[in-house]
């Protein structure tokens, strides 16, 4: 029964921090990192539901120890102070070790996060990995082995030290007894009767505080677990309305007076980036090209588009709606973005028509990809494609939801040269005839007559605009 609560709980627990990650702002999502996230929705979300499947049992044990000090008061009321004292005593020196197992637990918990990132190292680095062998030694050493070790390590001393604490608890209880049977007698009226009473009472209290003492490193990784787990809680949500209104038709997206500055710091980056006051007006119809440097501010300004940063400063709007939390909704719901680091995913999640699946399938001939993955009830049958491939699906299924706006962030870069040139030359055109606004981060330079507009970024701010007629 207990088992299937503590599944129960964790299951529940797991699907509640899961929602938190939906809600979050993506710069918390992006500042928290793979690795500790999975950590707090595996590790951390298991412990605390052991730990919460530990407490009834620890108030029956507390039950059982006060319904046993009744009865020594009723024995023995010099008998019942000395046991008394013995708990407080026993309990204020268990708490030195505790607090110390305490604070080795929580530096063990941070270096399993390091751990866990060597495991996404390992593999997502794989190719690299693979090409020396000296790098992946020593990849494995500092970054795994060495961490999850330390780990180990650490852990077992906050164990220990909470089984010597425990020990010491069992000896005090112990002591008691021979001073029962040895010395109280002498010293005060004990009956052989009460003598007999107060020994079997203490004999059967010692389970329940052994039961507590037992459960308390349960409690312990659990209050480490729990601390991180409302550390997340704490983040900031997305503040959207449930009743979002929708937006009409429009011709203009505007960016005005708007900054951005990064929540401390971004997991990989060096220095907090800013993105300086930016003014910028893109049309339906159009094709946009924003290039710069790396760290110019291309992607950050990308992100604002996308309505995924929230502009520290300024405003968005479409027309004359500026975006607020109680249209963002509808808002988001018009663009469609491939990222440089895009998730591709298996299944559609939408309702399809006959016509979609032969555009589908036109275009998985035009992609290349035919034979390479099919269109089966709702889903590919496999996405196992190479980077060049998973990238050109996404780019179907983007054009298969037909949003107002579309964002590509350096989306030709690991293309064969004939399906780069299909994308600039044919692709963007046909989507630009829709109507529909395209924006594309890119380096690819040769490509620049394809444009509207060229935005030049630099140092996190516009430069330049090299506005053309086509």
């Amino acid at each position: 029964m207990v088992s299937n609560i503590a599944k129960t709980a964790t299951a529940n627990l797991k699907i509640v921090i899961a929602r938190k990650i939906q809600k979050m702002l993506v710069a918390h999502v992006e500042k928290e990192g793979l690795s500790r996230l999975l950590n707090i929705i595996g590790a951390d979300s298991q412990a605390v539901a052991s730990a919460a499947t530990a407490i009834p049992m620890l108030l029956v044990s507390a039950l059982t120890i006060v319904g046993m000090l009744c009865y020594l008061a009723s024995l023995n009321i010099y008998v019942f102070f000395i046991f008394l004292t013995a708990i407080i005593v026993g309990s204020f020196l268990f708490q030195v070790p505790a607090n110390i197992s305490m604070r080795l637990f929580q530096k063990a918990r941070d270096l399993q996060d390091t751990s866990q990132e060597g495991i996404r190292g390992l593999i997502f680095g794989v190719y690299e990995l693979k090409l020396d062998q000296n790098k992946t030694d020593k990849f494995m050493e500092d970054e795994f082995i060495s961490p999850l070790n330390k780990a180990l390590r650490i852990e077992k001393l906050g164990d220990s030290l909470l089984h010597t604490a425990g020990n010491f608890s069992d000896l005090l209880v112990f002591l008691i007894i021979g001073l029962v049977v040895f010395f109280l007698p002498n010293a005060i009226n004990l009956a052989p009767t009460q003598s007999y009473g107060v020994i079997m009472a203490l004999l059967y209290v010692a389970g329940p505080i052994g039961n507590i003492l037992s459960n308390i490193q349960s409690l312990q990784r659990g209050s480490v677990s729990l601390a991180r787990i409302h550390a997340l809680q704490d983040l900031d949500e997305e503040v959207v309305s449930p009743n979002a209104p929708v937006i009409k038709e429009w011709t203009t997206f505007n960016i005005k007076n708007i900054t951005y500055n990064y929540p401390k710091q971004i997991e990989g980056q060096d220095t907090p980036f800013s993105l300086s006051k930016t003014t910028l007006s893109f049309e339906k119809g159009k094709i946009y090209f924003i290039v710069g440097g790396n760290g110019s501010g291309k992607s950050t300004l990308s992100k604002i588009i996308s309505l995924h940063y929230i502009p520290t400063t300024g405003s968005v709007s479409l027309d004359e709606t500026t975006i607020t939390s109680d249209n963002i909704v509808s808002a988001r719901s018009k663009i469609s973005v491939i990222y440089s680091n895009y998730y591709l995913f298996r299944t559609l999640y939408r309702e399809y028509t006959d016509i979609d699946v032969k555009r589908i399938n036109d275009y998985l001939e035009k992609f290349g990809l035919k034979g390479k993955t099919e269109f089966i009830n709702g889903e590919f049958t496999t996405i196992k494609l190479s980077d060049g491939q998973r990238r050109r699906l996404a780019l179907l299924v983007a054009l298969l939801e037909d949003k107002d706006i579309y964002v590509f962030d350096e989306w030709a870069a690991d293309q064969d040269p004939e399906h780069k040139k299909l994308f600039y030359t044919e692709i963007l055109p046909s989507i630009r005839a829709l109507n529909k606004l395209v924006i594309v981060i890119t380096h690819d330079d040769r490509y620049f007559n394809c444009a509207d507009e060229v935005i030049f970024m630099n140092e996190g701010k516009v430069v330049s605009n090299d506005q053309k007629t086509l």
